[in-house]
C-alpha cells in the first residue's frame, strides 16, 4: 500500500495539469451555431508558431440557449455537441502528428492534452456567417481578438477566468 500511494498521487497531480482550463460555450444568440472550429495550442513553449496545435471541430448544432463545457480532449466526444477528433500537429515535441478519433476509443498522449491554451475559436451560425475569436500565433505579443459581429448582428467575446479557471465563450 505505500508504494501505491506515491503511485496514485502522482496520477492525481497529472489528471489535475491537464487541461485545467475548460473552455465553456454559451449560446445566448436566438440562431444555433452550426459548428465551432477550435483550435487548441501552447505558445509558451513555441511562441512564434504556437506548436503543437490540435484542431476539432464540433459535429452538430450548438441550439440557442444551450451551454455546453470541453473540458478534456479526451472525452470531447461525449458532449453535446461532440468533438469526435482531434487533428494535432504535435511533430515538433516529439510525437508525429496524427488524427485522433476519440469517438472510436482513440486516446490523446499526455503531453498533447496537457496543452490548456483554447488559442482560437471560429464560431460558423447556421445562416453561414462566422465570428473569429481567439489569438494570432505568429509572434509572442501578438494580439487578441476576443470579440467580434457578423452583418446580421450576432456577437461573441471570450474571456478567461481565474476562479475558476475557465474559457468563457459568450454567444449573443
Amino acid at each position: 500500500m505505500r508504494k501505491i500511494l506515491p503511485l496514485l498521487l502522482v496520477l492525481l497531480a497529472v489528471i489535475i495539469k491537464a487541461q485545467q482550463y475548460p473552455l465553456v460555450v454559451y449560446n445566448f444568440s436566438p440562431v444555433a451555431v452550426a459548428k465551432l472550429k477550435i483550435r487548441v495550442t501552447d505558445p509558451t513553449t513555441w511562441q512564434y508558431d504556437c506548436h503543437p496545435i490540435a484542431y476539432g471541430e464540433t459535429a452538430g448544432l450548438i441550439q440557442p440557449g444551450t451551454t455546453v463545457t470541453y473540458d478534456l480532449m479526451n472525452n470531447s466526444a461525449s458532449k453535446t455537441p461532440p468533438i469526435n477528433q482531434w487533428d494535432i500537429m504535435s511533430h515538433y515535441i516529439g510525437i508525429p502528428d496524427a488524427i485522433y478519433n476519440v469517438n472510436a476509443g482513440a486516446t490523446i498522449p499526455a503531453a498533447i492534452t496537457s496543452i490548456i491554451n483554447w488559442q482560437s475559436i471560429t464560431i460558423v451560425f447556421v445562416n453561414g456567417e462566422t465570428i473569429d475569436v481567439g489569438r494570432g500565433c505568429t509572434q509572442p505579443g501578438t494580439p487578441t481578438y476576443n470579440s467580434g459581429a457578423t452583418p446580421s448582428g450576432r456577437t461573441a467575446a471570450t474571456n478567461t477566468l481565474a476562479a475558476p479557471a475557465q474559457q468563457i465563450l459568450t454567444i449573443f
